[in-house]
């Protein structure tokens, strides 16, 4: 079946339709992906390594055709569209070919030669077999980097689900994985929730969902029934405080930067400001001044992008008339412009922990911006938040910005900066609270991807002391092994009259004696 219609953000042209996936023929998909995992994970690390360093490359070489699809379904500028999400690939693709060698390493166990005599151990990594991937329409291919990469990598096939808002975009990298590795290994459903749904219960065994709350849940909850591994990334509300001490037009342009980039539909938007009172007058107005010299695509440079779809876009409406109604004072912005889905960047002053703008995720270009006496009040209302993704402080002053960072409740916390790590593949990207359990980048995230099996081999030619018969020696061996470790080293040569004795006696019940 078709989509029933998408069209540009940017001016409202429709898109062309793209067919989705029946929920029905999801499993066959999945089916053709594991009949290929096999062979591409019995490949050497060092080939699946090139054929992903390869998909990378042909992403950075084919940018233009990117370029065009993004301005179509996310109403980017061209520049912002390159720099958000093509720019990176291949470096992506490298750092994380570059970190498998470790992650995916053999580990070797140190097993005490007097106790486990002649024995050896190896923990290795095995693929599961079929990672789903469910991503959002916020950043259509970054968000398939993350965990395409590493599972290939790890020698799992990946079915790919991208969001319908998005559904080109997707299309277009699955296309390039195909020509890589082949029809089948990399898989692709379009469609909406219920072919989400359908992709979870299809012969899967791991699932990477990266969306809504509401939506997570019920994600997180199939997984668990199905008994499969999920990491599960849900959104946020990022904090910044900022201090009297900051460097205030680096701090200015900064935060600007984090909280309109991408037109603010960034799970790590700084949407929430806490300003210290000495500085708040100031930063305020600076922070505003910017703000008012963004333009949205297609208007002017397009600095930003419109919203994606009409109901992000009259969610941000809703959070900033609702702030306005309870006290706020808009800055710059608050409101629609242009033909499509525009929103001017807009900053909200003397905001309050009863605004929906304060509260919720708004995922737009809206900064809420509240004044405090100090930074022990900014750290206090910073960690209300039921979000905890990203969070920063900029200061002049490194160590005190370190040690105010570490007590944010955040996976990731930066210090005059925000953000940025999420295109390092080395680095965790990982939240708390509502944000989820969920883990992107980074061997921490491995997870997912592979399950550990251990390996021993026992050499030796003579039995375990330990085994048939239980009897009275068998009592005093563990009486003597207890007291040495608690420190009694005169029961050595106890035990070892004990071993001998074993031995002997588990031999002559061995030839039935």
């Amino acid at each position: 079946m078709s989509n029933p219609g998408t069209t540009s953000p940017a001016d409202g042209h429709s898109l062309p339709p793209v067919e989705w996936t029946a929920p029905g023929d999801v499993a066959a998909v999945v089916s053709a992906a594991r009949a290929a995992q096999a062979a591409w994970a019995g490949l050497p690390l060092s080939t699946r390594r090139d054929r992903v360093i390869e998909i990378g490359r042909r992403v950075v070489q084919r940018r233009e055709q990117a370029m065009a699809l993004l301005v179509d379904e996310m109403g980017r500028h061209p520049t912002d569209s390159l720099m958000s999400e093509l720019v990176i690939a291949l470096n992506y693709a490298k750092g994380a070919a570059q970190l498998a060698k470790s992650a995916l390493a053999p580990e070797k166990v140190r097993l005490s030669p007097v106790e486990f005599p002649g024995k050896r151990a190896v923990i290795e990594a095995v693929p599961r077999g079929v990672v789903a991937v469910i991503a959002p329409w916020n950043y259509p291919l970054l968000q398939f980097y993350k965990p395409l990469f590493p599972a290939l990598l790890a020698g799992n096939a990946v079915i790919m689900k991208p969001s319908e808002h998005t559904p080109r975009v997707g299309a277009w990298l699955h296309a390039i994985c195909a020509e890589v590795l082949g029809p089948d290994l990399v898989g692709l459903v379009q469609g909406d929730g219920a072919v989400g749904a359908a992709l979870i219960d299809a012969d899967i065994d791991s699932v990477v969902f990266t969306g809504s709350v509401h939506t997570g849940r019920k994600v997180a909850i199939r997984a668990a029934e199905r008994l499969i591994p999920a990491s599960i990334e849900l959104g946020g509300k990022d904090a910044a405080i900022v201090l009297d001490d900051c460097d205030l037009d680096r701090t200015a342009v900064g935060i600007a930067h984090w909280s309109f980039h991408n037109a603010g539909q960034d799970c790590s938007s700084i949407e929430r400001l806490y300003v210290q009172a000495g500085v708040a007058d100031r930063f305020v107005e600076r922070l505003g001044a910017i703000a008012s010299k963004l333009s949205v695509y297609p208007d002017g440079e397009g600095d930003i992008g419109p919203l994606q779809n009409k109901a992000q876009l009259d969610l941000v409406k809703r959070h900033v008339a609702d702030a306005v109604d309870k006290g706020a004072r808009v800055v710059c912005g608050g409101e629609p412009t242009g033909p499509g889905l525009g929103f001017l960047p807009t900053v909200l002053d003397g905001c309050t922990e009863d605004m929906d703008v304060v509260r919720e995720e708004t995922f737009g270009p809206v900064v809420a911006v509240m004044r405090v006496v100090d930074a022990e009040e900014a750290i206090e209302r910073a960690n209300q938040s039921s979000y905890g993704l990203n969070g920063s402080v900029w200061t002049k002053n490194l160590t005190r910005g370190e040690q105010i960072a570490r007590r944010l409740e955040v996976g990731l916390a930066l210090v005059n900066n925000h953000s940025f790590p999420g295109a390092i593949p080395q680095i965790p990207w990982t939240g708390t609270k509502h944000t989820g359990t969920g883990i992107a980048a980074s061997r921490h995230s491995y997870g997912t991807f592979v399950r550990r099996r251990t390996v021993v081999v026992d050499r030796s030619s003579k039995p375990d002391v330990f085994w048939f018969p239980a009897n009275r020696d068998l009592g005093a061996l563990g009486d003597a092994v207890a007291e040495m470790g608690l420190g009694n080293l005169g029961k050595a040569f106890t035990l070892l009259g004990l071993l001998g004795r074993r031995t002997k006696q588990i031999l002559a019940l061995s030839r039935g004696r």
